[in-house]
């Protein structure tokens, strides 16, 4: 527990970051994952990394490989969503995964947090009572759906609602009580490292490019026919 409380602790201090550090979006170049990196990121980086160092080894969207002498394994996202962050969007988050031990993945605009470790799966907020979803599992999430007009098409054309909010790792977590989840790009570790350490039983298609998450393996087998066809 005390490396899930710590890395909440870290969470809380980037939340306090985003409202008092300056210049948070100015550009700093290009990370080690390929995006562009704001001033924040490095920031929640380092916020990390400070708190997380004497727990493993850590592998950073942003910075790399921090050899830190240990056995484990830690893989950041520091700001999940960098682009809804500058653009006042609600929508980011924070994912964090120590190998095959335990995933903690932060909405940092609401507080919403999932984690899952050996006692098991929990989804709570950081300042209040959490919201909870009626879990009606009607509507995708589809991640990168602006640079797949096909495949919107194909959902349209079918009748199914989506929507595409802009954090793959929040979007694969808060996927358990979606129809499904998404995602037509460039698969990264540090994008879903976390997520699927936290929804391991759900249902998952993986592909080069592709990945599609469902809690319930006849909607997984419906989303894939259709985006095949």
């Amino acid at each position: 527990m005390s490396f899930i409380n710590a890395t909440l602790c870290a969470s809380k201090k980037i939340i306090r970051a985003l409202h008092e550090e300056e210049n948070i979006f100015e550009e700093k170049g290009i990370g080690f994952g390929g995006d562009r990196s704001l001033n924040i990121d490095l920031i929640a980086e380092q916020i990390f990394i400070k708190a997380l160092s004497e727990y493993g080894n850590i592998l950073s969207e942003e910075i790399g490989f921090v050899d830190n002498g240990k056995d484990k394994k830690i893989i950041i996202d520091p700001i999940d969503g960098s682009y809804n962050v500058s653009n006042h969007i609600p929508y980011f988050g924070c994912s964090v995964y120590l190998e095959n031990e335990a995933a903690i993945v932060v909405n940092l605009s609401n507080g919403d947090y999932f984690i899952k470790n050996k006692n098991g799966k929990k989804f709570d907020n950081l300042f209040r009572k959490p919201f909870q979803s009626n879990y009606r599992h009607d509507v995708i999430l589809f991640e990168k759906a602006y640079q797949n007009p096909d495949i919107v098409e194909k959902l349209c054309n079918h009748n199914l609602k989506f929507r595409a909010p802009g954090a793959l790792s929040l979007s694969l977590c808060y996927g358990e009580s979606a129809k499904a989840v998404i995602y037509k790009g460039e698969i990264r570790e540090f994008d879903i490292a976390a997520a699927k350490f936290y929804n391991s039983e759900c249902f998952w298609h993986f592909e080069k490019d592709l990945i599609i998450m469902s809690p319930k393996k006849e909607y997984l087998e419906e989303v894939l026919s259709i985006i095949k066809e």
